[in-house]
């Protein structure tokens, strides 16, 4: 028999609010019920999903699997209620999606385009965020799928299903009036002094970088901006003698400030692709936008996979 959604409700209550006491009164019931629910639940599995002391509750280790998996209950018994809601209206459904920064600024807008061309009456959310920011949403069920690079030297959590696009090559980006831009080919250890402008901790590319200069024998640059602005990356390093590492995406689609990309020897190559929990069940709009980044990545000027 599956556990009983109220008795993770309540955990839940307890995680967020600190005490029985606060967690009764925000659950709207008494302070014995809800004892009484959690004592229901710990004998249903025979393990204590809470350490009781003079200070309050913490979860046990159990207790912590528990309250994950009542976030993403929650997240989608909130996502049916607005569904429902929307298509009462027409709608024809609601979507979240998570996507990195330069998948927003470059990608996404074409898939969107195409998507919206095909679908009347939707409705999308679309966070942007940084790998690390995205993974827990997904996770907890606040967003059904994440565009985004994949992780190649860290596996994704078994729970979430991964496809990759298509790849992104990095390389090095200078000024249009660098004496860089007109080299072909570039060493990392000609531009280790130059200035810098690199991303911030957080991301699957903050570490790719960081792993391309550990591979080279090379210290993170002592003259660096630290940004995690795509904009803000192509206008210092067009506008100064500072330099970055960016990808095949971010120079793709639009290049307002006309960065050059050179080959930078031994840079590696990332892959842009989707994540979603295996044990959702996709709706047919999230469906259809899967089959546009799909058709999206075929189509472009990139490297389909």
């Amino acid at each position: 028999m599956p556990l009983d959604p109220k008795q993770l409700a309540s955990l839940l209550a307890i995680s967020q609010h600190g005490s029985f006491s606060r967690a009764a009164a925000a659950r709207g019931i008494s302070q014995p019920a809800l004892s009484e629910s959690i004592g229901q639940l710990e004998r249903r599995l025979a393990a204590p999903v809470l350490d009781r002391g003079r200070r309050g509750s913490t979860l046990t280790p159990v207790g912590e699997i528990l309250v994950r998996h009542a976030q993403v209950l929650g997240s989608v018994l909130e996502q049916a209620e607005q569904e429902v809601r929307l298509a009462k209206l027409g709608v024809q459904g609601q979507l979240r999606v998570g996507a990195s920064p330069s998948v927003v600024l470059k990608f996404l807008p074409t898939v969107m385009t195409r998507l919206c061309s095909s679908t009347r009456d939707l409705q999308i959310s679309i966070v942007e965020g940084l790998d690390d920011e995205l993974l827990p949403g997904l996770m907890a069920g606040r967003l059904d799928i994440i565009v985004a690079p994949l992780a190649r030297t860290f596996p994704a959590p078994a729970a979430l299903a991964e496809e990759p696009l298509f790849e992104d090559p990095l390389a090095l980006a200078v000024g249009p009036r660098s004496e860089l831009a007109r080299r072909r080919i570039v060493d990392l250890e000609t531009v280790a002094q130059a200035p810098w402008v690199l991303p911030g901790p957080g991301s699957a590319y903050r570490r790719l970088i960081e792993a391309l200069f550990t591979a080279a024998g090379l210290s993170w640059p002592a003259n660096c901006v630290i940004t995690n602005s795509l904009t803000l990356v192509e206008s210092l390093v067009a506008q100064s003698n500072r330099v970055s590492i960016v990808s095949r995406l971010q120079t793709a689609f639009h290049n307002m400030w006309r960065v050059r990309a050179v080959t930078l020897r031994g840079a590696p190559t990332r892959i842009i692709g989707m994540k979603w929990r295996r044990t959702a069940r996709l709706s047919p709009l999230a469906m259809q936008l899967v089959e546009t980044c799909r058709a999206c990545a075929r189509s472009g000027p990139l490297n389909p996979l």
